[in-house]
């Protein structure tokens, strides 16, 4: 039998670190609707917090946790990538369809952009422009949707994906100072304990979940462990055996494409004709400042990142060639 080099297994890592994490929306969509979400959300994270102590254990990593830089930053991280987008994502997927919790939540990368840039953390370039503005007309179609009507759980899924940039900023300069599992464990920790107290305050006491919890337990012990935990493992075992470049359009590509899917299979939804053109909008966004960003070329990165946009587009349906 052929043993995979290291690329290639590399590549695996984050094909399955993909498949994997596309179960999230699904995931998250199905429980809302049966367990309150903010409750959901914090015993997902804390139960990763379990698995994630356990594995700085194994790796010898327990003194990390005693930096006060990492805690600096790992409280920025808490806030912006845990506390803040669980409360505002969970509840707004309690509210609307898998698929457009799929969707919606492609928008941050537009948010990235947009804060970035004003904060002068990127430079802004005509084709990056051009990327958002075509992720921007796929979250308007999905929202419009065919009505004037706008469902109060896409805008807040919206707003929940605005706090990742500055989580991003802070997890980037935490991870200076520790491995990627205490920053892990320290947001998952913190965070959940902080999501169960909000809960407690605005949901009720868990007591009166008490039937739910125990017939959908294992939906929160599987959010918790393989996407929480598991899967951003497999993303950084992944990323140092192939390039960020490589890896980022693999998981950016694949990972709202298997979503879809999942929902259709598991969740029994259909996507509308404006679903569907949202969803080609913003995958061929996503993928053309992705390839922007990678900037593979001495010459002609614009043109080879349009050429591959209309592929893309063609390949999902939409023929562009004519019209460019």
């Amino acid at each position: 039998m052929k043993t995979l080099n290291k690329e290639q297994k590399g590549e695996a890592l984050i094909l399955l670190e993909t498949l994997m994490y596309s179960l999230f929306p699904i995931i998250v969509a199905h429980s809302t609707k049966i367990l309150p979400p903010i409750l959901f959300a914090g015993l997902s994270t804390i139960t990763a917090s379990v698995t994630l102590l356990l594995w700085l254990i194994y790796k010898k990593q327990l003194p990390t946790l005693l930096h006060k830089e990492t805690i600096k930053y790992s409280l920025g991280v808490t806030l912006f990538i845990i506390i803040l987008p669980s409360i505002f994502i969970f509840t707004g997927a309690s509210q609307t369809s898998g698929i457009n919790t799929t969707i919606l939540l492609q928008t941050e990368i537009l948010f990235t952009f947009l804060i970035y840039s004003f904060l002068k953390l990127e430079k802004i370039t005509p084709k990056k422009i051009l990327g958002s503005i075509i992720v921007f007309c796929g979250t308007t179609a999905i929202v419009y949707n065919g009505k004037l009507q706008i469902n109060l759980g896409d805008l807040l899924i919206i707003a929940g994906t605005l706090f990742y940039p500055f989580g991003n900023y802070f997890a980037k300069r935490a991870l200076q100072t520790a491995p990627p599992s205490t920053i892990l464990f320290i947001r998952s920790l913190l965070g959940g304990l902080t999501l169960i107290f909000i809960s407690l305050l605005f949901e009720g006491p868990i007591s009166d979940s008490k039937p739910q919890l125990l017939k959908y337990w294992p939906l929160f012990i599987v959010n918790g462990i393989f996407i929480y935990h598991f899967s951003k493992i497999l993303w950084y075992e992944g990323i140092k055996r192939i390039d960020i470049s490589k890896a980022i359009p693999m998981s950016t590509g694949g990972y709202p494409a298997f979503s879809l899917i999942f929902a259709i299979i598991f969740l029994h939804e259909i996507p509308s004709v404006y679903q569907w053109v949202g969803f080609t909008l913003i995958i061929a966004g996503i993928f053309h400042k992705q390839m922007v960003l990678i900037h593979p070329f001495m010459d002609g990165n614009g043109r080879t990142t349009r050429l591959a946009t209309k592929i893309l587009l063609a390949k999902l349906g939409l023929n562009t060639f004519k019209l460019f």
